[in-house]
């Protein structure tokens, strides 16, 4: 007897119908129809009386009916229970995030955090995009992911760290990289390296977004994911971008940031990470992160 059957014979029961049941459970008919018959062979027991028309229990399949959903019951309430007894004493951490939090935030707050306790195992999910994070956290394949938007979620919780302005960054032989600052009307016929909408939505809309306002459209020249090959690019010559104030730090020579006049739009960083897990040592973890924050914005 395995756990399949029990739910196989549950469903039946509840559906008294085969069709019904083996919709719910994402099995074939026929399939349904042999778990059945092996756990009926097993118990020693008729459990339903099946006719073309009508399917119903008989008196030891209605006794054990009950039997069977207090055993899964009472499996499902031991895995929860495991569950949250091993995310409680979690000895890694299963760290994911956009590109700033990992190349900027996560070295400092790593090195902060293996001070105070140097024994955690840390791990690095790379992935693009921040709904790609959440779905990581809500399938727990991760338990920290740093995001670009707040989450409202049942299950996910999110707390805002910091903002910062968007920039133009300019080859340092371009006219208007010696400007205080440059609006969408200033960068009108400048080539654009841009991003794809999927990779990078927040920079794709700020960008589309102040051409829009004035009627026109950017002319992108090429589009990129990674922001060490837009740097190169515009470092030779192929064109202007938008980027995180942040790139600075990682900037090749050759190339300048100028501050953009675009009517507000920032970039936040958010930290997400699941409700439910009450681990100390991911308590830990977010308490330093969010003092290496407090610490850079003081």
């Amino acid at each position: 007897m395995d756990i399949r059957q029990l739910e196989c014979f549950v469903a039946v029961a509840e559906e008294l119908h085969f069709r019904r049941a083996s919709e719910r459970l994402g099995l074939s008919q026929s399939a349904l129809s042999e778990r059945i018959s092996a756990l009926e062979y097993e118990i020693g027991a008729r459990l339903l009386f099946r006719t073309t028309r009508q399917v119903s229990l008989t008196q030891a399949g209605a006794e054990f009916v009950k039997d069977a959903k207090k055993i899964l019951a009472d499996i499902e309430t031991s895995l929860s229970n495991i569950r949250r007894t091993a995310e409680s004493d979690l000895r890694h951490i299963r760290v994911s995030g956009v590109d700033e939090a990992i190349t900027m935030l996560l070295p400092r707050a790593l090195l902060a955090f293996r001070k105070t306790d140097p024994k955690v195992h840390v791990q690095l999910l790379e992935i693009s995009s921040s709904e790609q994070h959440l779905q990581e956290l809500v399938s727990h394949r991760t338990d920290v992911a740093f995001i670009r938007s707040p989450c409202a979620d049942d299950f996910i919780a999110s707390e805002f760290l910091y903002r910062q302005p968007v920039v133009v960054v300019l080859a340092e032989t371009n006219p208007l990289a010696k400007a205080a600052s440059l609006s969408v009307s200033d960068i009108l016929d400048q080539p654009v390296v841009g991003y794809p909408k999927h990779a990078r939505p927040i920079l794709h809309e700020t960008l589309w977004s102040g051409f829009r306002q004035l009627g026109a459209q950017p002319n992108i020249v090429c589009e990129v994911m990674d922001k060490s090959t837009l740097l190169r690019f515009v470092a030779h010559g192929l064109g202007i971008a938008l980027v995180p104030e942040w790139v600075k730090n990682i900037a090749p020579p050759g190339v300048t940031f100028v501050p953009f006049q675009s009517c507000g739009n920032v970039i936040e960083l958010h930290v997400a990470y699941r409700k439910s897990n009450t681990s100390n040592t991911l308590g830990s973890f977010l308490d330093v992160v969010r003092e290496c924050c407090r610490s850079d914005r003081a």
